[in-house]
Parts: structure tokens; C-alpha cells; sequence
């Protein structure tokens, strides 16, 4: 029996926000069983709360939002990521402003936050989803102003695998190919670290739109029409922060056994897969 889990200490952590540029302050504290994921805002008067579901996100504009009753909270996926990771089922994430701190960029700072505070196994049975049946979603996204086709497909398995094929007519990036197999272990070595994306020629409208206000650009994998900015991780970083992504994104439907296939899959496709999950 795989019971559920939660984390052994609170966590602080306070860190620069990707999309806002402010400073925003996170903790992150144990809950009882069948609690889920929830988010709360502390510097709203009600401290509101949210459960980190598919049908409480109010947008995949560059980034997952949860939100309701006029207010909202962003930049979760990375966050979800690591609870998806280390089998983290119940948990309270209090922050002081509408966005999670972007940490460096990637995964990796909230992993070696959960390690260092430890895990508690909890008496109560986890309950884990199998796929039994392929399930897919279809869509469209954009590469510069050309819409190109993209998927992400759910196949039954016997353990959780991601696949993803990074297609792009980028002079720097090209196509980019990564299969992992998941393990905690192989999540911090493989995927934790994998910085997310952004290019040059998008970076002053995302900012016009007011998105991508950080001032450090080291927070992303930067490319420009020449060549990367900075220095990669990873040969093929772009597409190890997709499964990132995807790991996060799909845990908003609960633990999940699947191998799942995607190609130039994004975070609005990502939530509609995961919407599918929650009616199997």
C-alpha cells in the first residue's frame, strides 16, 4: 500500500517573481490526510484559499493561475512539480503577493527546500490513477505568428514516463527530443534543474503585456536569433523544463500512472489533458 504524504516542516523561502518582478514571500506547511493542495493569499485581509484543481485555473498565459472570487494566484507549475516528484499530497502554500517566487528558474530550489525538510508518510491510503486507455487532446500553438499543430497523449503504463518532442524553426533551439523516466532521484539529476524558456524578440511584449518584469535574465534559458544568451544546463534544457511543466501541470489532476507522449505541448493543452484525467 503507497500511503499519503506530506512534508515533516514548514518551509520559508522568499525569492523574486518571474511575470511581476516583485519580491514575494512563500511558506510552505503540513496538512492532514485528503487535504490536497491549496494556495492562500496572506496579504489579502481574508487570506483566502484555493485547492490546486484543473477546474480552479483561470489561466495558461505563459504561466498556470488559479483564481476566484476576483482574486488569483500564479505561477504554480513549478511548484507542482516537486509535490509530483516527492509524492507530496496534502500541503498549504501561504505567499504575500499574487505570483510564487520563480527561485532560479526552474525546479531545483523548491526540491532541495523539500529534501532538507523532510517527508511524513501519513495513515491514510494514496490513491493513485491508471490510465487504462489512451487519452488525448489536440490543439494549436504559435511559433512566432505561424499556428502549428501540437499534442499530449496519456498510454497506459506501468509507471510514469514523459516524453516530449520540442519542434521548432528557431535558428538556435531546432527540434529537441527527451524521455524520462520518473524517479525522484532521476527528477532532481534530469529535470529539477531545467530552466524555463524565453526569446529575445518576445521579451519587451511580454513585458508590454506585463509579464517577464524580473530583472534577471539568468531566471530563463535566453535565446536570441544568434545564438543562447547565457549558458545551458543541459544540452536540451528547453525540453527537459517541458516535462517540468508537464509534471506540474498534470498534477493538478492527481498522482497519475501513464506514459505521457507530447509533441510542442504547452500549458493550456497540458490542463485539458488534466481535466480529461479527473473524469476517468
Amino acid at each position: 500500500m503507497i500511503f499519503q504524504q506530506t512534508i515533516a516542516n514548514d518551509i520559508e523561502f522568499t525569492g523574486q517573481a518571474l511575470h511581476s518582478g516583485v519580491m514575494a514571500t512563500m511558506r510552505i506547511i503540513p496538512q492532514p490526510v485528503n487535504t490536497g493542495i491549496i494556495f492562500s493569499r496572506t496579504d489579502l485581509s481574508e487570506r483566502p484559499k484555493i485547492e490546486a484543481r484543473p477546474e480552479n485555473v483561470i489561466s495558461t498565459k505563459k504561466s498556470v493561475t488559479l483564481g476566484k472570487d476576483g482574486w488569483k494566484i500564479s505561477t504554480i507549475e513549478h511548484l507542482m512539480a516537486v509535490f509530483h516528484a516527492y509524492g507530496i499530497d496534502n500541503a498549504l502554500v501561504e505567499v504575500n503577493n499574487q505570483e510564487i517566487p520563480i527561485g532560479d528558474g526552474s525546479g531545483r530550489i523548491f526540491a532541495e527546500l523539500i529534501m532538507k525538510a523532510g517527508l511524513t508518510k501519513q495513515n491514510e491510503e494514496r490513491k493513485l490513477r491508471y490510465v487504462k486507455e489512451p487519452i488525448w487532446v489536440e490543439g494549436t500553438v504559435y511559433n512566432g505568428q505561424q499556428p502549428l499543430q501540437a499534442m499530449i497523449l496519456a498510454l497506459p503504463n506501468d509507471h510514469l514516463e514523459v516524453s516530449f518532442v520540442f519542434s521548432s524553426d528557431h535558428p538556435v533551439t531546432g527540434d529537441q527530443y527527451y524521455r524520462f523516466k520518473f524517479s525522484p532521484e532521476a527528477f532532481f539529476d534530469e529535470i529539477a534543474s531545467a530552466r524555463t524558456i524565453a526569446f529575445m524578440r518576445e521579451i519587451e511584449y511580454l513585458r508590454s503585456q506585463g509579464l517577464a518584469l524580473t530583472t534577471d535574465l539568468n531566471l530563463a534559458v535566453v535565446v536570441g536569433d544568434d545564438g543562447y544568451q547565457n549558458e545551458l544546463r543541459f544540452p536540451e534544457e528547453i525540453v527537459r523544463h517541458k516535462i517540468l511543466d508537464i509534471l506540474g501541470d498534470l498534477y493538478l489532476a492527481g498522482p497519475t500512472i501513464a506514459h505521457f507522449v507530447a509533441f510542442r505541448s504547452g500549458h493550456a493543452l497540458d490542463l485539458e489533458l488534466a481535466k480529461k484525467l479527473v473524469l476517468k
